[in-house]
């Protein structure tokens, strides 16, 4: 009796909701939205979600991040009922994946992890099992047996200014990365049982130290394979591919087998790269000690540490001038001590990390910023969105310089569309009343325009106070592409003063959750981009500008790719700079103030003193600290008061 009479009345307010949705044009026709889902009747289930609907699905998230147009193409569709009618409940769960980036209602099961199981993210709100649209008393509350997809939530993500409700502060606080040393290891002992009976797997690294590991490791009862490259399950991870002479970058291809590993119940992971125990910051050039094949693995350690804080991970940097033997020591003992940093060097006899040192501004607190003038010139990717707009705004208004954008979404021509239509919300009901029913395509267009405008009304800044403004459309993965660019600003202007490389992809999924080409996507758009500049721009350069967030530093839950990238930048930073003689920096900083943070970051962040940066204060903070600093990276945040 209860579970029909509850059945009953979904059924009757459902009817009532689809009645308002049906209503003809006119008065309320700008406000009809998507057609509410339908309640899911018991033994129901709902078409289970493909390989290829999983891999597109990545796509269009990673396009729409950086305004891509064509993002339609990739989004998820609406798929109609068994009996060929429109399936209301699959066309409200689309828009709901759409508008929340929230995908996990389709990801496919893939074998969890015994041995250790990644730490799960706080929900950011409880769900409920009816529409909000949809009151229902006490008494007549929807029973177990019947379930109703939770709604949008729509607080997924957090202002940086809501960070435990403070209000972001003007002044900003400046960290730099500092060498230090950590106490010695002891010696570890020739044989022991610590490892006995347990699968370890070590891709080779054809100098000798993976055979003198695997040597170690089976004298403490381990079990040990040396592959080139990961090839199976396996307890155990040492990946010593970065100490390949001549090695290529072991990122991103190296991911794909790593996730393959965590997914198999791994307990230890070692990555190893050779840029001297002093993660490239005393780089002088040649081969030997060169930090680019390793670039980047530290910053993913982070990330997985944070994901698995069950198991043992390390990104060892070591002196390649070592002996095999001594290496593989060195590497045994930290697979033997469970309470050191993740990331740590070994420069001969020395032990050593990287901790953030509070430091005053530079150049004694002056505010002026690179010393261009009107006929200055600064190209800036990232398009006309974002940081990289208020960072642009900050050059032009102080100078009054030239200002060159890049950017993937191409240039809005014409009149805007819609212009009535304020926000999301307003732009979802325009279309729909304009006739437009399939929900991944009202989405593709609502960012599609929501990055137009945000694009019109950067230009429309900046012509106000630079010299002159103009927009690129190109992908900066592409070197052919960003070599044109810079050619035809050379050409145009017969300089280039600086270039800040403001461009990015977000990530905010887990490293189980996140497919070899998502990442890829992530790490290349940062860290191909930065590389594709430094090899186009000609000499004379004045400085060069990577930014970046807290990931690289901190290696943030769910942002693998970010932290990966943000790391390689900063570690390719030292190579870059004996290239351009120029002022090479690296700024990681985070969260603005007017952007927004998921909730649990927000609270990671806040608990750890970082507070948002105010817009303005964050500009004006980059430019002086690109005309009076001389570190190679920085990492600028807000305070909290």
């Amino acid at each position: 009796m209860y579970l029909r009479a509850s059945r009953e009345v979904i059924a009757a307010q459902r009817e009532v909701v689809l009645r308002h949705l049906a209503a003809p044009a006119g008065r309320d026709a700008a406000a009809r939205s998507v057609p509410a889902p339908r309640p899911v009747l018991p033994g129901e289930t709902l078409p289970a979600p493909n390989a290829a609907q999983d891999a597109a699905r990545d796509t269009a998230q990673d396009a729409a991040r950086e305004g891509a147009q064509d993002a339609s193409d990739d989004a998820p569709e609406e798929r109609p009922a068994a009996d060929g009618r429109r399936d209301v409940h699959a066309a409200a769960g689309a828009v709901i994946r759409a508008r929340t980036g929230d995908d996990r209602e389709n990801a496919p099961a893939e074998p969890r992890p015994t041995v250790p199981e990644p730490a799960a993210p706080q929900p950011a709100a409880p769900e409920t099992t009816v529409p909000p649209e949809v009151t229902v008393p006490p008494e007549m509350a929807v029973p177990p047996e019947v379930t109703v997809p939770p709604p949008a939530r729509p607080s997924a993500h957090v202002g940086a200014a809501d960070l435990s409700g403070r209000r972001p502060a003007p002044r900003v606080s400046r960290q730099i990365p500092r060498i230090v040393e950590l106490e010695a290891l002891p010696a570890p002992p020739e044989s022991g049982t610590g490892f006995a009976g347990r699968r370890f797997l070590i891709v080779d690294d054809a100098c000798g130290v993976a055979l003198e590991l695997a040597d170690l490791l089976e004298r403490h009862g381990a079990q040990v394979r040396v592959p080139s490259d990961v090839d199976g399950p396996c307890d155990g991870l040492v990946h010593l591919a970065a100490l390949r002479p001549g090695a290529a970058p072991v990122l991103p291809q190296a991911f794909a087998g790593v996730r393959q590993a965590l997914a198999g119940g791994l307990r230890w992971l070692v990555f190893a790269s050779g840029a001297g125990g002093t993660f490239g910051h005393r780089f002088g050039g040649g081969a030997v000690g060169d930090p680019g094949p390793g670039a980047g693995l530290a910053g993913l350690a982070r990330t997985i540490a944070r994901e698995y804080p069950e198991m043992l991970v390390r990104a060892l940097d070591v002196d390649t001038k070592d002996t095999p033997r001594a290496i593989a020591q060195r590497i045994l003992a930290e697979l033997l001590t469970a309470d050191a940093p993740v990331v740590v060097g070994h420069e001969g006899g020395r032990r050593n990390a990287l901790d953030l040192i509070p430091a005053g501004p530079p150049g004694g607190g002056a505010a002026a910023g690179p010393d261009l003038g009107p006929d200055g010139v600064v190209l800036l990717t990232g398009g006309a969105r974002g940081a990289t707009a208020r960072v642009a705004l900050e050059f032009a208004r102080t100078s009054g310089c030239h200002v060159e954008l890049v950017g993937r979404t191409p240039e809005p021509e014409g009149e805007p569309e819609f212009p009535g239509a304020e926000d999301e919300a307003g732009l979802r009901r325009a279309l729909v009343a304009h006739g437009e029913e399939q929900p991944a395509e009202i989405e593709a267009t609502v960012r599609r325009l929501l990055a137009e405008r945000e694009i019109r009304r950067t230009l429309t800044a900046l012509s106000g106070h630079a010299a002159s403004v103009r927009y690129h459309a190109a992908d900066v993965r592409k070197p052919a592409a960003v070599r044109a660019v810079l050619d035809d600003v050379y050409r145009r202007h017969r300089r280039l003063d600086g270039v800040v490389h403001g461009a990015g992809l977000a990530g905010d999924r887990l490293v189980r959750d996140t497919s070899p080409e998502s990442f890829a996507r992530v790490y290349r758009t940062k860290v191909d981009g930065a590389a594709a500049l430094v090899q186009a721009v000609r000499p004379g350069l004045g400085f060069f500008v990577v930014l970046g967030g807290l990931a690289g530093e901190h290696g943030d839950r769910g942002q693998a790719g970010c932290a990966a990238a943000g790391d390689a930048c900063g570690t390719l930073a030292h190579v870059w700079r004996r290239r351009l003689r120029g002022r090479v920096l690296v700024a990681e900083w985070g969260p603005w103030a007017d952007g927004a943070v998921p909730p649990e970051r927000a609270r990671e962040h806040a608990r750890h003193g970082v507070g948002p940066i105010d817009p303005d204060a964050g500009a004006a903070a980059l430019l002086r600290e690109i005309a009076h600093g001389d570190e190679t990276r920085v990492v600028l945040t807000g305070t909290l008061r």
